[in-house]
């Protein structure tokens, strides 16, 4: 039968019981204390019910007792029926109060139990060593974690009472007498010892216990726990040798510095070198407030309130200046020279001092420049400054003394301007070398047609269209006498004339007419070819024909001495970086040994010759940002190249 079942059961019984019982107790010819037979009801429910159905229980039987007394001797009472039903009551009362203290100590017996089945599983769940002693210290109790860390049986640990095996050897006499002192003096144990644990190691414990007294202050008993501190202490044992490291190390440090600011207070006082220590420190509030205000151009502001800068001027202090600068700037006394204002020591001070300020304000470390400082009695040195910022607004400014190196740049300038009239002599003279050389050919031009005319003239059958064809050529090369003359004075008195759109392919269509006779002379013919739609460039016209004259000169006299066909050929074409214009000639070329020197100045391997040729056409031609070139033909012959800028519609050089 289930436990419901039964409790119903005895319920039932119970109720029949009492219904019996009080049957019996009401007939009154039964003269007994049947009333007794109630004791059973409440036994039956206490099986089946709790105490609140024990005392109802109870209850209802000693009810049911009175009434059925009344029943049967209500009517005559006398003092034998009276106790007994007093004492049926009484009966049935201490029963049913005997039944409830058992269930309550029944119930306060099972939570002893639980309770005790809880704290065991808790003291063995927990991973520190739990224990108790008694008064003189003999232990009673481990929980499981002990046999868990030492790996010794719980139960011959207790027996023996032995802890040495468990104990660092060479700590465990301490170890036993401090706690057996404490034990018999009452008192709480608190200390750290060495542990052996399951697996040989040796562990740090905390063990901390505290006696437990009754009302008069006698121990009953020790309660303790020793918990594994090991890692702590060994951090703890890094910490400290850390600290003692780093205590080591700042002392170290501490007696470098010490020794750095006493070396680099050596070497400020006794370097050669120039130093001043100025104290901005004053000054960093004013500008963390122009910066909270949003002034992002400090030198604009100051420029709008100059009261400003001259306060924050009036705050810069000189600390500190070395003998050396003393000594630069005239003075014997160190201190009168730091208590002069600082922005009058120099002939640009404020301004030196605002670049600080902006130096400052940009977050920035160094500053360099030159200035001109103004010692004692007026004395100027100028100098070159480098400023470097030491923190909480120091600024240390290095100074170099400049005198000697502007009295070398003085003499230096000197010898440059003796140098550039020698240069401007001798570029008078190439110059007039170069004119000379332009106007040999067209003068000797003329003075030959001028003596055909008057041959022409002064013989027995004068040919007037011989003279007049004489004449044109004569005034061809006045023109071109004239020209380059013009030329010449405006390059020396104006410099280079502007250029203007020149037609490549008419220009070299000239050469024929104007080189007639040197042509004729070398038994040389010239042919000029011109691609179709070639634009025109930018130039100097004059110029430019006398760069193809001279080309076209040169490679006549080439072909003086040939033996084999003698030609010219002079291409204009278009390229995709301009024009380009070609004159070649099938003479001899030019020798290896000569091609890295043609153009220099006064180089000529002609018979007279002074040299200034080639190197003034290619002067002209990068002149107009081309570039003049030379080289042998693979077939025999030189060959003279350069390209220059096309124009465009407008007169101005192409972009293309």
């Amino acid at each position: 039968m289930t436990a419901n079942g039964t409790r119903v059961a005895l319920r039932t019984a119970a109720v029949a019981l009492a219904a019996m019982v009080f049957w019996c107790d009401s007939i009154a010819e039964i003269d007994a204390s049947i009333a007794i037979l109630y004791l059973l009801v409440p036994m039956l429910v206490a099986g089946a019910g709790g105490e609140g159905e024990i005392r109802l229980a109870t209850g209802a039987c000693i009810v049911l007792a009175l009434l059925s007394w009344c029943l049967v001797h209500g009517a005559a009472p006398d003092s034998g029926n009276v106790l007994r039903v007093l004492f049926a009551c009484v009966a049935i009362g201490v029963t049913g109060a005997l039944l409830v203290s058992h269930q309550r100590l029944t119930a306060v017996r099972e939570a002893l139990e639980t309770s005790r089945r809880e704290m065991e599983h808790f003291a063995d769940s927990v991973p520190q060593i739990l224990w108790r002693s008694r008064p003189e210290g003999q232990i009673d109790f481990f929980n499981r974690a002990y046999a868990d860390l030492t790996g010794r049986s719980i139960p011959d640990a207790i027996a023996t009472q032995d802890w040495t095996p468990d104990l660092y050897p060479e700590e465990a006499p301490a170890f036993l007498a401090h706690t057996q002192a404490c034990f018999e003096a009452g008192a709480d144990i608190r200390t750290m010892y060495r542990l052996r644990h399951a697996s040989g190691q040796y562990r740090w414990m905390l063990i901390s216990a505290r006696p437990v007294r009754d009302a008069n202050g006698q121990v009953l008993a020790y309660y303790g726990s020793n918990t594994d501190v090991h890692d702590q202490v060994t951090m703890q044992e890094q910490v400290r040798e850390l600290n003692a490291t780093l205590e080591t190390l700042v002392a170290e440090r501490t007696a470098a510095l010490t020794k750095e600011q006493v070396r680099n207070s050596s070497l400020f006082e006794l370097s050669s070198i120039s130093f001043a220590e100025m104290d901005f420190g004053a000054t960093l509030p004013i500008l963390e407030g122009l910066r909270r205000a949003g002034v992002r151009d400090l030198r604009a502001y100051f420029a709008d309130h100059p009261d400003e800068l001259a306060r924050c001027l009036s705050l810069v202090r000189t600390t500190r200046v070395n003998t050396a600068l003393a000594k630069l700037m005239g003075y014997a006394d160190l201190a009168e020279l730091a208590a002069k204002p600082p922005a009058e020591n120099a002939e640009d001070g404020p301004e030196v001092q605002l670049q600080q300020l902006e130096m400052i304000y940009a977050g920035e470390t160094t500053l360099n420049g030159h200035t001109v400082l103004i010692g004692k009695d007026g004395l100027r040195v100028p100098v070159y400054f480098s400023v470097s910022t030491l923190g909480d607004g120091l600024h240390l400014s290095s100074l170099v003394d400049l005198t000697e190196r502007e009295r070398i740049e003085e003499l230096r300038r000197g010898a440059q301007a003796e140098l550039a009239r020698a240069n401007r002599a001798a570029t008078l003279g190439a110059y007039s070398a170069s004119i000379a050389h332009e106007l040999n050919q067209p003068v000797a031009s003329l003075l030959m047609d001028a003596r055909t005319g008057l041959r022409t003239l002064q013989g027995d059958a004068p040919n007037p269209e011989l003279a007049a064809r004489v004449l044109d050529r004569i005034n061809q090369a006045a023109q071109r006498i004239a020209a380059i003359i013009a030329r010449a004075r405006d390059t020396i008195v104006a410099g280079d004339r502007p250029a203007e759109p020149v037609d490549l392919c008419a220009l070299a269509s000239e050469l024929r007419e104007l080189l007639e006779r040197q042509l004729r002379a070398a038994r040389a013919t010239i042919e000029v070819t011109c691609a179709e739609g070639t634009p025109p460039v930018l130039a100097d016209r004059v110029n430019l024909q006398q760069v193809l004259v001279n080309l076209v000169s040169n490679a006549a006299d080439a072909l003086r001495d040939s033996s084999g066909v003698r030609r010219i050929l002079v291409s204009v074409q278009p390229e995709a970086d301009g024009v380009e214009v070609r004159v070649e000639d099938t003479g001899p070329g030019i020798a290896e040994a000569h091609l890295d020197k043609l153009f220099q100045p006064f180089f000529t391997t002609k018979a007279g010759g002074i040299g200034m040729g080639l190197q003034i056409c290619r002067s002209i031609v990068e002149g107009m940002g081309g570039r003049l070139e030379a080289g042998n033909r693979p077939e025999g012959g030189a060959w003279f190249r350069f390209v220059l800028v096309a124009a465009d519609e407008d007169g101005a050089i192409s972009a293309g």
